[in-house]
């Protein structure tokens, strides 16, 4: 008889072989899952945006490869479950970590880039390659709405933005500043207040200097060093580092806390000759458990949940009313410091002025001489605004990020004879901000 050596399976092998068919089973399902449109979510509550939207299907697009292209954006981006899939991640990634000689954990999230050197002085030869008119709007269409943010630096349970000075972004401020500043001459004084960031202001001496981070304020001295006689700066550098021990910035979000917009608000009010109101003449609020765009960016990892954030906002004790024109161009009326209690961790900052919206006017009818200032922000001047309510008459507020017009032109037009730019350092880097603020000119 002939000898069969064929050999049956082993347990072994057959185990293998049903662990693959397993593994081969799951991915399909989870494929099949993630392809199911009804469940997928159109927006992210913790990104504060809109997700990939399923691409359009065209003999265009998928002869070019566009299409397929999108399809994975739009799978990646919107694949249910997804934030928290990145949260459970990150509570995976949470058990590494360099501990500091204070027995902090030190995390790095986020690409760390290295900024230019900062000259002394000004230097106009640094510039950038200007773009077409064309090529410029096509740059603000894409760039989004949204700030976005660089890496950050976690201690223990608290999170600082990196900052890298970028000089032609720097240059292109201090051009756009003087431009306007030359257009008001005459019709209305222009000041210009720059905030720096957690990292700058009330990051731990043990790391001051030992990071990878530019020096803010030799970079804010930069930029005003290149600003016109016709601009009248607002240096809060030092008036936010003699208060660093108090709660100015927040743990989990790159904005400063009211207590901080209030400290500037009071040298502003100090050079611009009115009268700052004490604390004690705002209504007191507060709202806990926010949990900002730190948390959200690196993957809301557990050291930051456990260190949420308490807003205390300062409402104005006048019968002051505020509107706002969102980007559909609908008046909507809305409080200046809102109830946003039960609002998501990831958006209570909104509670001030209704958050980003291109245009807003806050009217106060217990001052009628007349008075008026234009603040022209990216959103951490959103705290600051509630303060100058009981200064002026009428308030005018642009967010230059959505704001489709010239702002020297609504000055003019509307008589207003104060003017204050109020950006955060991080924000003069970016480059399609830069292009934003030179389009509203």
């Amino acid at each position: 008889m002939k000898r069969n050596n064929r050999r049956k399976p082993s347990n072994k092998g057959k185990f293998v072989l049903y662990q693959m068919a397993s593994f081969a089973l799951t991915i399909a399902i989870i494929g099949v899952i993630g392809a199911i449109i009804p469940l997928r979510p159109k927006e992210s509550v913790s990104e504060k945006r809109k997700l990939a939207e399923f691409p359009k299907i065209t003999f265009a697009s998928l002869t070019s490869g566009d299409f397929f292209d999108g399809f994975n954006s739009w799978y990646s981006d919107s694949y249910p479950g997804r934030e928290g899939i990145i949260s459970l991640n990150s509570k995976i990634q949470s058990y590494y970590g360099i501990k500091s000689a204070k027995d902090d954990t030190v995390k790095i999230h986020g690409e760390v880039q290295k900024g230019d050197d900062i000259p002394d002085e000004y230097d106009p030869n640094v510039t950038v390659t200007e773009p077409t008119t064309e090529e410029k709007y096509d740059k603000i269409d894409a760039a989004g709405d949204s700030q976005s943010i660089g890496a950050v630096f976690v201690v223990g349970n608290r999170a600082f933005e990196y900052y890298n000075f970028s000089q032609p972004q720097a240059n292109r401020y201090i051009s756009s500043m003087n431009t306007l500043a030359e257009k008001l001459s005459g019709k209305a004084k222009v000041y210009d207040m720059i905030v720096p960031t957690s990292i700058g202001i009330t990051l731990p001496d043990d790391y001051m200097g030992n990071i990878n981070s530019s020096d803010q304020g030799k970079a804010i001295d930069y930029i005003n060093s290149g600003l016109s006689d016709n601009i009248i700066q607002v240096p809060i550098f030092k008036t936010l580092m003699s208060h660093r021990s108090e709660y100015i910035y927040f743990n989990t979000d790159h904005h400063w806390t009211q207590l901080g917009a209030y400290y500037s608000y009071c040298e502003f009010a100090n050079i611009a000759g009115i009268t700052a109101n004490s604390l004690d003449k705002y209504e007191k609020v507060e709202f806990d458990g926010f949990l900002g765009t730190f948390y959200n960016d690196t993957g809301k990892i557990p050291e930051l949940k456990s260190n949420p954030d308490t807003i205390y906002a300062y409402k104005p004790n006048s019968s002051a009313t505020m509107f706002y024109i969102d980007s559909k161009g609908q008046k909507i009326s809305w409080p200046i410091v809102n109830d946003v209690t039960k609002y998501p961790a990831a958006v209570k900052y909104s509670c001030f002025i209704a958050g980003d919206n291109p245009y807003t006017e806050i009217n106060n009818p217990q001052i009628t001489d007349g008075s008026s200032i234009m603040i022209v922000k990216e959103s951490f001047a959103n705290s600051l605004v509630p303060f100058l309510v009981e200064n002026y008459e009428t308030v005018y507020i642009i967010d230059y990020r959505h704001y489709k017009g010239s702002i020297s032109e609504v000055v003019l037009e509307k008589n207003i004879d104060t003017v204050l730019y109020i950006n955060n350092v991080s924000a003069i880097r970016n480059e399609n901000l830069m292009t934003k603020l030179e389009a509203t000119l």
